[in-house]
């Protein structure tokens, strides 16, 4: 990567390099499966219940309620699909701005028999709980909310959210995969279950976890059967090396944290002020609190794809949205959603950081844009 700049951390971040010492330890140790029952297997076993130990104890909840998967995705379509029965037609609070793993499954759910409410976020860029509080009915339950959005990084105020669940005795099911390992992330009670994806956070691809309360378990159908791994809600053989990268990812994540937050926060303001100072008419988008490592910006009047093509030509890697919607010619459908006109949505740029962001980067990133859109 030298001499490039990588503002895409929201699409995924680089391998800590105490993960990588981790993941290559493993990958030269012996073969070894956690269901087999000889002694490589018992080790294996052990090295996965250490993961989650690891992780239950950074959450101070219960290691039966952390289950490994596959990723973010996996993680909330088992949630959704596994906590929510569509035959008995509940009603489910969310909204329109969610991350496509959680809308288009709440959609699926929606075709199937659930109501489904999906409340604006408006411009300003999440939902506030006078907005729940307003919604909500007798056959309300479920909640489901991404704690920070991929795109603007605007943020719900899940401790409130958390709160009213518990008020209303109503599962909160959080997607925490953009939020997680940018700032603190507590568990309140009021959370019944949460979503998290390794790669977001410095750590591999292919691994992730769920966190489940206990009382929710018992409600819990599996999204995948088979030889009744991780207690019998996850079947499939362990990717123990990835879930030993995931889980020394985390213990980094507790290391840097929350001296990490202040310094993306510290940047992203910095890079912000550049670009506004050189660049009056670019705006944010979503006013509301935002996590500290996203800056979503409209440049009025220009197009972004062209933009992002020749911030890559001159070795920026920036977005236009979530890396989920590669490719696609449609403008954001978060931004639309927020109330942004088409022309507005394919006029925005979303920078990512992360703790490896440095100063001279983003000062660089900044002088290049601002030339490029006078350019333009």
């Amino acid at each position: 990567m030298k001499n490039k700049i990588y503002l895409d951390n929201n699409a995924t971040t680089a391998l800590d390099e105490q993960v990588l010492k981790v993941i290559e330890a493993d990958l030269r140790a012996p073969p070894s499966n956690p269901s087999s029952i000889h002694f490589l297997g018992r080790e294996a076993k052990d090295k996965l219940q250490m993961a989650r130990q690891s992780l239950a104890s950074f959450f101070h909840v219960k290691p039966q309620e952390i289950l490994f998967t596959s990723g973010g995705t996996e993680s909330m379509n088992s949630l959704l699909k596994g906590l929510i029965d569509p035959r008995k037609r509940p009603h489910i609070l969310t909204s329109n701005i969610e991350h496509s793993c959680v809308e288009k499954t709440l959609k699926d759910l929606e075709k199937q028999g659930c109501s489904v409410t999906f409340l604006p976020a408006g411009l300003k860029g999440s939902v506030s709980l006078e907005q729940l509080q307003e919604a909500i009915t007798p056959e309300t339950k479920y909640l489901v909310f991404g704690a920070a959005n991929s795109e603007t990084g605007v943020t719900h105020d899940i401790k409130a959210f958390a709160s009213f669940a518990l008020s209303h005795n109503i599962p909160l099911i959080v997607d925490a995969i953009a939020h997680f390992g940018k700032e603190p992330f507590p568990l309140y009670p009021g959370i019944g279950a949460a979503g998290f994806s390794a790669h977001k956070f410095h750590g591999p691809k292919g691994a992730g976890f769920m966190f489940l309360r206990s009382p929710l378990r018992a409600h819990f159908t599996p999204l995948l059967l088979g030889g009744g791994q991780e207690s019998g809600l996850r079947s499939g053989t362990e990717n123990l090396t990835a879930i030993l990268g995931l889980a020394e990812a985390v213990r980094q994540v507790e290391k840097h944290l929350p001296t990490a937050s202040i310094h993306m926060q510290k940047l992203r303001d910095h890079f912000e002020k550049i670009i506004q100072e050189q660049l009056p008419f670019v705006q944010i988008n979503g006013t509301n609190q935002r996590i500290c490592n996203v800056s979503n910006l409209c440049f009025p009047g220009y197009d972004a794809e062209t933009l992002c093509i020749q911030l890559d030509l001159h070795g920026i890697a920036a977005s236009q949205g979530s890396a989920c919607s590669s490719g696609s010619v449609e403008p954001s459908r978060v931004l639309t959603s927020m109330g942004l006109s088409q022309t507005l949505a394919k006029a925005s740029l979303r920078f990512s950081l992360s703790r490896l962001t440095t100063q001279e980067e983003i000062e660089t990133a900044a002088s290049i844009l601002v030339a490029l859109v006078k350019k333009l």
